[in-house]
């Protein structure tokens, strides 16, 4: 029997059957490469947000000089951090795991100042640890080299997403002019108009970021100076940037190296480390964020923080970075949808 256009039975199926065909190979090549996807989604993103930094500095450099400075930056400032708290981190660890016998000790002698009854030559912690540390070797090893994997791993999406976001920077500007005059005059014009909110919202959260930055890791570094943790410095500029990454949670993700930093010092030097940690985390977020916000990006600290924790949810800590810009942009754009509008009535 013939369908209304004249196709056999056979011939629908052999239709169906080569889009189901097509539908599951693209599915399975979308399965492959969806991590390439998203860095070039981050890569999209990213470059939106040095825009305004690309278009400033393109006023005194060409274009292509003006995006080598920004990203040639952006990877300073993230290998800084990196390579700042990963020997504190190390040499912390270190000292924690050789004298974790000695604080096993002090717990021992602790319960038994309490009235409990225990012996350190029953427990014999050193050999414990010894013994310990022989049985897992092999199995720290394998860690060791999963660990390095994933580096490389990391290094590569990093590679992908500086590589895609050089370019976009570069040349976004002319594609971005191209698609423009080959487009209908009022979707040139409504997309001339999200890119310039998109930028504007960049280059406002660019400026919010870096005015907490700087507080941040001022407080961090006279607190860290006065508690007396080694390397203060360091620390403190390490956690007050990384506290700006992430948004709501950013200080205690900073936070995470100090405190390790403050075990081998005893525990009052945690409480006050983890003091100065929430202390901070409650006047940013009550007091300095929500009016940094306000003014340089116009959005209000409930849609700030549903965004980031939003962001969080669907794209983990890159989707709680990218989450405050992306909700800023789609405010501005619904701004100017209700604006024409209204002018239109």
């Amino acid at each position: 029997m013939d369908n209304f256009k004249g196709e056999t039975r056979q011939a629908l199926l052999n239709r169906a059957f080569l889009y189901i065909v097509l539908i599951g190979f693209s599915f399975f090549i979308f399965l492959r490469v969806r991590a390439l996807l998203f860095d070039l989604f981050v890569a999209v993103v990213l470059s939106v947000l040095a825009e305004p930094i690309v278009y400033r500095l393109s006023k005194r450099f060409n274009r292509r000089l003006s995006t080598i400075i920004t990203v040639g930056t952006i990877i300073l400032v993230i290998g800084g951090i990196i390579f700042s708290i990963i020997p504190i981190m190390v040499q912390e660890l270190y000292l924690l795991s050789s004298n974790m016998p000695e604080y096993f000790d002090n717990i021992v002698k602790y319960f038994n100042s309490e009235g409990f009854s225990i012996s350190n030559q029953s427990l014999n912690l050193e050999e414990e640890f010894n013994n310990l540390f022989r049985e897992y070797g092999s199995a720290v090893g394998n860690t060791v080299v999963f660990a390095g994997r994933g580096i490389l791993n990391a290094m590569f999406h990093f590679f992908v997403i500086f590589f895609f976001s050089f370019y976009l920077i570069a040349e976004g500007d002319g594609w971005r002019i191209r698609l423009k005059d080959a487009l209908p005059g009022n979707i040139s014009k409504t997309i001339d108009q999200v890119w310039t909110i998109g930028v504007s919202k960049a280059g406002a959260w660019i400026a919010a970021r870096v005015i907490l930055g700087i507080l941040a890791s001022i407080a961090f570094t006279v607190s860290f100076l006065i508690i007396g943790l080694p390397s203060p410095f360091a620390l403190g500029i390490s956690a007050g940037l990384l506290s700006q990454l992430v948004p709501a949670v950013g200080t205690f993700l900073g936070g995470i190296v100090p405190v390790l930093a403050s075990i081998s010092l005893g525990p009052t030097y945690i409480l006050y480390t983890l003091v100065v940690l929430v202390a901070y985390q409650f006047i940013e977020n009550y007091f300095i964020s929500p009016r940094v916000t306000k003014v340089t990006m116009d959005i209000h600290p409930a849609v700030a923080v549903f965004a980031t924790i939003f962001g969080a949810y669907t794209a983990g800590v890159i989707g709680a970075v990218l989450a405050l810009p992306i909700a800023a942009t789609i405010q501005g754009i619904i701004e100017i949808i209700l604006l024409n509008r209204d002018n239109s009535e």
